[in-house]
């Protein structure tokens, strides 16, 4: 493992080594481990076989993020933690969306609502070509990848169904879930950005859907991964969806929650 990685000049920079022995783990995902290590900073610690590379440019997004007026913690420096590397981010009085919506029904509903406002802020954002992934055309790519699954009739309507979506150049997160969501002072905090994106916001709901609905439809153990029930998650985009279509008709409700789940699976 290299202890050092390139800045923009091409020159190299030494990391800082960084101990979280001892550390409460606040967040956990498929790629990397949050601990608190001050009561004003969190670290983000990436499992072996992440490279720096992919790390240094998650950094690289959350600065972006953050610019554009997103809620998002402050990255810092990458670290050398042990075998892995990490982010050190600032973070005040942080705790897990995970934890505050088990705390309480009370808790739960105030995050509905926080969570669906957010998802508005973060489509309010306009992208500019070329900065970052268009989730239409990844969509036609995953659409090819699963073709010799599909019969030439449904692989036909699902190719056209992502054709008709308009080109959008909205910001997306593409992967909002509780896992990738801090509670500080009350306020809700993204913490995960290597996934971000532009396009329609059907993408989003449908990735959505994905976390809440279909993962643990088809297996309990991905509700328990995100820390709550499956009758919480269905519970969570029930709601979501019924208040990001707040205004629209039931039929129009109907049409998103189908396009959701198509695109997800």
């Amino acid at each position: 493992m290299s202890n050092s990685f390139s800045v923009n000049d091409g020159s190299k920079k030494e990391l800082r080594k960084l101990s979280v022995e001892g550390c409460p783990v606040i967040g956990e995902g498929a790629h990397a481990v949050v601990y608190k290590t001050q009561p004003d900073e969190i670290v983000k610690v990436y499992r072996p076989g992440v490279s720096l590379e992919r790390i240094d440019s998650e950094r690289k997004l959350a600065r972006w993020a953050l610019v554009k007026g997103l809620p998002t913690a402050i990255p810092f420096d990458v670290v050398s933690v042990g075998d892995s590397y990490g982010v050190v981010f600032e973070l005040l009085n942080a705790i897990s969306a995970v934890e505050y919506i088990n705390s309480s029904k009370e808790n739960l509903e105030d995050f509905i609502v926080k969570s669906v406002n957010l998802m508005n802020e973060i489509h309010s954002i306009e992208v500019e070509d070329g900065e970052l992934p268009d989730m239409k055309q990844n969509t036609v790519k995953w659409a090819d990848e699963i073709r010799d699954y599909l019969s030439d009739e449904v692989y036909s309507r699902l190719c056209r169904m992502i054709d008709l979506i308009p080109e959008s150049h909205t910001l997306l997160h593409a992967d909002f879930h509780v896992k990738n969501i801090m509670v500080s002072k009350g306020e809700l905090m993204l913490i995960d950005m290597d996934t971000l994106s532009k396009g329609d916001p059907i993408f989003e709901l449908a990735t959505v859907y994905n976390s809440f609905r279909e993962f643990p439809d088809i297996d309990p153990e991905a509700a328990a991964f995100l820390g709550i029930s499956v009758d919480m998650g269905r519970e969570i985009w029930d709601k979501t969806l019924k208040l990001y279509c707040s205004g629209a008709g039931e039929e129009i409700v109907k049409q998103v929650a189908r396009d959701a789940q198509i695109l997800g699976c």
